[in-house]
């Protein structure tokens, strides 16, 4: 019997399949952390028609050769909104892939299908409203327009790939890759049909290119800021590198990212020592996977090289692709049912935010940790002149959005400090604030270090940290740097003292003893988002999503706001026991034991009990640490039943059932009620147990810590 035709039938889903996949990963809440720096330059361009760096960073950075990069984000934002944006990075990112796929299907097939695929995985971080994205766009138009111009050398053929590299100078950093697909292409083996294109036309295209790309702002500097921001590596230490996202591929771990260029990297690799006839093939994958592998931040128009690279080598040098003879092991229409359901797996993987380097869900907006409202309502009635110290480009972004004025302006961005050479200087300041290196001391390398210096020079007058910055965030604790906000996607210090900052950290302090002593509670997240966000998945499923609240928790302890952290992790505990939320738990109880040991020589059992049953090990780390006492004050080698019911409840977040269980009136049961009944948001019965402890056992270790939360409720 005669095989239908299934060529019609396998066009379609390849179609439906891509484009399923594509929703999947790209149909999430925009969480690219320079959106707001994008939007804010673009928002410069319009107002100012100008090169936005320097107006925006205090710090005298250079102009941007891709000055006009944030500028259609900002009309998308302009017209439509986030929801703008939304539509801007789908359909961007599904045209791009469908287009790839496209190009190689007649000849490849299902094998075009699995390269638009991997190169989706690996380009991942390109799917936002950012940049990357028009690296993408214009490594993969370059290339067309190359080849266009190798099999019709015309001259109106050589000035679209002309037009391309002048406007992807302007639009995105890493347009030296034009130049290696200019020059590479053209020598490819079946791209000329015939020999047409001379050695002398591919030299003047290539250093027209060369030309085309220095029509910017920047002029020839063009080039090489595109190279060190290509391969900082180059010219700025590995170490120094390695917190920023500059940092080599392979130090990421396993993610979404580095999976599909690891695919893309072994099947180019492996079909180019097997199957392929030249060695250009081999120099042209090495000009884009060094950079991909080495270099984080230009994975995604690298692996969009490789793609086509590996696309036109499998058209040019076909592969014996009869070496196994399928059918005789599976049925095509079993070989797409498989195809699908493997498919439609990774999708839901994806759309629930699981995968490794996926965190976001299946949504519609600006994700929760990118939100500005409440920034905007502590700074933005403020009218500081000056500088301001963004300890990343989220918050420089915001900054510049809030503040649109200029009057206050971030001194400079990690990428504005890269192009100038300037990069230690920014992330040294950075690591010295996190350190809380205030006063100046000589570096090992001899310079000078120290924040404060460094800060007044700048006339710094404000600070802005990411919300769940624990170690920065800590080390400001005891500073004169305080907080303006505890609650905002990026947490704003002010000067105490200074007059305009003054009255904000004044406001801010009955907030933060309302949440860690009086009577509130913390309510889940809603599972259908926020207003500026709408998390479809949740809506599906009906669970929160839980990042904010991990971050919120991590800030209150940094803040040393012990309860409300354990209020916010309570009923995520309850609910939705992952690693991450037990992870803050038992931070939680680790640095509260500490206290105690402190106070009276001991951690209490509620908290020593807690913390070795949610810590990897059993041993409470600083049981020899604090302070000399005299006598014996540990706590009792054995815990009750009921106490130790109690605990096994707490520790799962159920508050009510651990309070109900602790009916005996021993020191330890007591100490743990009252502290339990405070962490559940009832402070007037947890000053009448510590009362009740005091009175029954007044010679007790645990009356000190006691008697303190108790002056403290009052």
């Amino acid at each position: 019997m005669t095989e239908p035709d299934l060529s019609t039938t396998d066009r379609r889903l390849r179609r439906l399949f891509l484009l399923i996949v594509t929703a999947s990963f790209v149909l999430t809440p925009i969480a690219a952390p320079d959106v707001w720096w994008q939007l804010s330059r673009g928002q410069t361009v319009l107002a100012e028609l100008a090169v936005p760096g320097p107006i925006l960073a205090a710090g005298n950075p250079t102009a941007e050769a891709d000055w006009l990069g944030g500028f259609p984000f900002f009309m998308s934002w302009l017209i439509a909104g986030f929801s703008g944006l939304m539509l801007l990075k789908f359909y961007g990112t599904f045209l791009l892939l469908y287009l790839l796929m496209r190009r190689f299907e007649p000849q490849l097939q299902w094998a075009a299908f699995a390269l638009a695929l991997v190169t989706l995985l690996a380009a991942n971080t390109a799917w936002q409203p950012t940049p990357r994205l028009w690296d993408c766009w214009f490594l993969f138009l370059t290339w067309i327009a190359t080849v266009r111009w190798s099999q019709s050398p015309t001259k109106q053929n050589a000035v679209l790939v002309l037009i391309s590299l002048v406007v992807w100078a302007n639009l995105a950093p890493l347009c030296l890759l034009g130049i290696a697909v200019v020059a590479i292409v053209p020598w490819l083996t079946g791209i000329q049909t015939e020999p047409t294109v001379t050695r002398k036309q591919a030299g003047l295209l290539v250093a027209s290119s060369v030309l085309a790309l220095m029509l910017t702002p920047r002029g020839w500097f063009t080039l090489s800021d595109s190279l060190t921001q290509l391969l900082p590596g180059l010219f700025y230490a590995r170490d120094l590198l390695a917190t920023t996202v500059w940092q080599p591929t392979f130090a990421q771990g396993l993610t979404v990212e580095t999976a599909g260029l690891g695919i893309l990297t072994l099947v180019t690799v492996c079909y180019l020592i097997f199957y392929s006839t030249g060695w250009l093939e081999s120099f042209a994958f090495l000009i884009f996977a060094v950079p991909a592998w080495l270099n984080a931040d230009a994975v995604p128009p690298c692996a969009i090289g490789i793609a086509l690279l590996l696309g036109r080598s499998l058209v040019a040098h076909p592969y014996p692709i009869q070496l196994l003879k399928t059918k005789d092991l599976l049925s095509p229409a079993l070989g797409r049912l498989l195809l699908g359901l493997g498919l439609l797996l990774l999708s839901g993987k994806a759309a629930a935010g699981t995968l490794p380097g996926q965190s976001q869900r299946l949504g519609w907006g600006l994700a929760p940790e990118l939100d500005i409202t409440l920034l905007n309502q502590a700074i933005g009635p403020l009218e500081y002149e000056g500088t301001a110290h963004c300890m990343d480009i989220t918050s420089a972004g915001m900054l510049c959005w809030i503040k649109a004025d200029h009057k206050v302006r971030p001194y400079l961005t990690h990428r504005q400090a890269l192009k100038q050479g300037r990069l230690f200087e920014e992330l040294s300041l950075n690591a010295e604030l996190s350190d809380g290196w205030m006063l100046q001391k000589p570096r090992m390398s001899g310079g000078w270090g120290g924040w404060w210096v460094r800060l007044k020079d700048r006339n710094c007058q404000l600070l802005l940290v990411p919300n769940g910055q624990v170690r920065t965030i800590r080390a400001l604790f005891d500073s004169r740097w305080q907080p303006m906000s505890v609650d905002a996607a990026v947490i704003p210090y002010g000067w105490s003292g200074e007059q305009l900052s003054t009255p904000q950290i004044i406001k801010l302090l009955p907030v933060k003893e309302f949440l860690n002593r009086q009577q509130w509670t913390y309510s889940l997240p809603d599972p259908s988002g926020t207003p500026d966000c709408s998390d479809w998945w949740g809506m599906l499923t009906g669970s929160p999503n839980l990042e904010p609240a991990l971050l919120q928790a991590r800030t209150f302890r940094a803040m040393q706001l012990y309860t409300a952290a354990l209020r916010v992790l309570h009923p995520l505990l309850q609910h939705y026991d992952s690693p991450e939320v037990k992870r803050e738990f038992e931070l939680c109880q680790k640095e509260l034991a500490y206290q105690e040991q402190l106070d009276t020589g001991a951690p209490s059992q509620l908290r020593l009990q807690a913390y070795q049953q949610t810590s990897p090990t059993d041993a409470f780390p600083l049981a020899q640490a604090g302070p000399g006492f005299q006598g014996d004050h540990s706590p009792p080698a054995a815990v009750s039943e009921t106490l130790a019911r109690a605990i096994n409840e707490y520790i799962h977040g159920d508050c009510s059932e651990a309070i109900a269980a602790l009916t005996a009136d021993d020191s330890e049961s007591l100490y743990a009620k009252a502290q339990i009944q405070l962490e559940s948001g009832d402070p007037a019965n947890a000053a009448s147990t510590f009362r009740q402890l005091i009175e029954q056992h007044p010679q007790d270790r645990l009356v000190v810590p006691s008697q303190n939360m108790l002056d403290a409720l009052q």
